[in-house]
């Protein structure tokens, strides 16, 4: 068993439910009981009875977590004492997806890097389809993603929050109004980002969810990045979907941010990694401490 198995099973024992635990863990509730039932089956035990009130521990599975207890704290204890906070050393590989890329991670680097100098970050930008199968293929530790791979293998950790919006030049008709019928993009000029964009998926599946879908319209660009698409908007090539926090750093006289009439598109950046492995501590020091210092209430949703 490693450490975030026994995080696992903590997080059960004190919300009570295999679902609820799974949200705190950033685990899908098939990805947490298959998650269990490894654990169950190399201890040789029945860690929780579970029946429609919950999860209760067994037995077997107090002990077991009076151990997921003790250990955790000793863990903690070692990260902090290990030659002191600044002295681990290594290379933590992450990949990320455009968003989170360019507009969390600065910040959340250079805060982990002031606590431990001797560890560099190496950060590779691709799209978020693409995140998960290179964590997969141990070509990084640890990823950010704007999308959720449900598959059960890894931990998506919620933390920040985003908002899309329809990017618009200032002399376009919308650019006034600030809200607008889906149906109104039907004729108009879009920018679209590529496939495995994290953004255009969003918006698709957020459409999806109301029982609707883009109109037609005149596809003038597939873009590879936000940047291409507001620079494409800037210039006049046509309106497009961007991260609300990309546009705030836009100049605001010349795009301006519309919104969909009762089709809020808002989504979480997740932080993702590997489920049930062991992980140098300097790679688990990185992951605390993003877990620590960011949340879901960071977002950009007063753009504009």
């Amino acid at each position: 068993m490693d450490i975030e198995q026994l995080k696992a099973l903590k997080a059960i024992e004190e919300l009570g439910t295999i679902s609820a635990a799974a949200r705190q863990v950033g685990l899908s509730q098939p990805g947490l009981s298959r998650l269990v039932a490894r654990a169950e089956q190399e201890l040789g035990v029945t860690l929780f009875h579970r029946n429609r009130a919950g999860a209760a521990p067994t037995v077997e599975g107090r002990a077991v977590l009076e151990f997921a207890s003790r250990t955790l704290s000793e863990y903690q204890a070692l990260i902090e004492s290990v030659g002191g906070w600044g002295t681990l050393a290594g290379v933590v590989k992450v990949v990320a997806s455009t968003t989170p890329g360019e507009y969390l991670l600065p910040a959340l680097v250079a805060g982990f890097n002031e606590a431990y100098e001797a560890v560099t970050v190496e950060t590779r930008i691709t799209d978020s389809a693409a995140v998960p199968d290179e964590i997969r293929a141990g070509r990084a530790h640890v990823g950010f993603a704007g999308t959720l791979d449900t598959s059960g293998d890894l931990v998506h950790r919620p933390i920040a929050r985003d908002e899309v919006v329809l990017a618009v030049p200032a002399a376009h008709e919308f650019a006034e109004r600030g809200e607008i019928e889906v149906a109104e993009i039907a004729g108009h000029r879009l920018l679209i980002r590529e496939s495995g964009s994290g953004t255009h998926a969003t918006v698709l599946n957020v459409l999806k969810a109301h029982g609707l879908g883009l109109p037609e319209h005149f596809t003038s660009m597939t873009l590879g990045s936000t940047n291409a698409v507001l620079s494409a908007v800037d210039a006049g090539f046509g309106i497009g979907f961007v991260t609300a926090r990309a546009l705030a750093n836009h100049d605001p006289s010349r795009v301006f941010p519309v919104r969909l009439a009762g089709v809020p598109i808002v989504r979480d950046l997740y932080l993702v990694y590997q489920a049930g492995v062991s992980r140098a501590v300097y790679v688990q020091a990185f992951i605390d401490h993003v877990e620590q210092s960011a949340g879901p209430g960071d977002s950009a949703l007063e753009t504009g």
